[in-house]
Parts: structure tokens; sequence; C-alpha cells
């Protein structure tokens, strides 16, 4: 209240050439006072959905590739378990790249071909091929807009580390090692069994 009464005052007691200058300078400092207040306090459901959103995308990042890894390792542990002389086992699986998912996508191409003909009889031939591509989505409550999925890759196994009860024996040794190439179809060289202590 106080500013409305001192700028009925200021116009009141101000000639117009000043009471023009000092309106634009009031234009002037509220515009800065809103940009400023705006920048220094953005809304709470703008900020709020911004990052749900990036939570959401790193989730989902995340979530498949760290759930893939936990349960070959778990498997992998169950497995070399019921080898005959194997104890405990603890594996540790590191992969070369992570999962990776091909979304099916719509993919339109279009090509035009212009013909001009200069003054001297010359032909100059224009191609332009444009290729338009979109990802497929489900629309649906459940799914909100998910991508179809055509395929996913697994990743690649760098190495498999083993640590076992009974590993000390060279027999059990060779089975564990065999066992954990089978089943990844890797090379030897990348699996590392060591005995357990006790």
């Amino acid at each position: 209240m106080k500013f409305i009464n001192w700028l009925k005052e200021m116009f009141e007691n101000s000639n117009s050439k000043a009471m023009i200058s000092n309106l634009a300078v009031v234009v002037i400092i509220c515009i800065i006072l809103l940009i400023s207040w705006s920048a220094l306090f953005p809304k709470d459901e703008q900020r709020a959905d911004g990052n749900n959103e990036i939570e959401n995308v790193s989730a989902e990042n995340n979530i498949p590739k760290a759930s893939y890894n936990d349960s070959m390792e778990e498997r992998l542990e169950k497995i070399l378990t019921g080898i005959n002389g194997v104890g405990n086992v603890e594996v540790m699986i590191t992969y070369e790249t992570s999962t990776e998912v091909v979304p099916a996508s719509n993919v339109t191409k279009s090509a035009q071909t212009t013909e001009e003909n200069d003054k001297q009889g010359g032909i100059r031939v224009i191609k332009q091929e444009n290729t338009t591509e979109s990802i497929v989505t489900v629309s649906s409550r459940d799914y909100n807009n998910s991508p179809v999925v055509i395929k996913e890759i697994k990743p690649i196994i760098r190495g498999v580390i083993v640590v076992a009860e009974g590993a000390e024996d060279p027999v059990v040794k060779s089975h564990l090692i065999e066992a954990v190439t089978t089943i990844f179809q890797i090379k030897s060289h990348k699996v590392k069994v060591y005995s357990r202590n006790s």
C-alpha cells in the first residue's frame, strides 16, 4: 500500500516529462524484479517434474543392468555349488559392455530428383533424399508410452572370478572352470578360480 500511495503522490506532484521517465523507471524495475524472482525461485511443480523425469530415466537405465548382473551371479553360484566336491561359492562377473536395448522404429524415406536447364544448354540434376525415423511406443495406462523393444543384447563378459570351498583340489578346480566356460562360452583364461578360506 505504501508503494501505491508513493506512486500516486509522485504522479500528482510531477510534470508530464518527469512522470513518463519515472514511470519508465518503475516499469523497468518491476521487469527486473520479475525476471530475478523467476530465476531464483522456479516453480516447485516444474522442478519436481524435471527431477522425476531424470530420476526415472536413470532408474530405468540402471535397474535392468544391475538385476541382470546380480541374477547371473546368483544363478552361477547355485549351479557351481551343485558340483561334487564344491562347498560355498562366491562369484563375481565383470562385463565389457552393458545391456543394449534395440527399440522398434518407423523409418520413412523420400527421394526427390530435380532437373534444371541453364542458358548454355547444360542440364543439372539435383537429387535430394530425406530419411525420418521415429521410435514406436506403446501407449496404455500400464506402459505410459514405453518404446517397443525388438531385441535386447546381453552384455559381453570380460571375466569371471570364482571363490569356492574345495577349489584347492585340481579336479574340482577343473570342473569349476569347465562349467563357467561352458555356460558363458568364454575362453578358460577369462576364468579364475580360487579356494575359499575355511
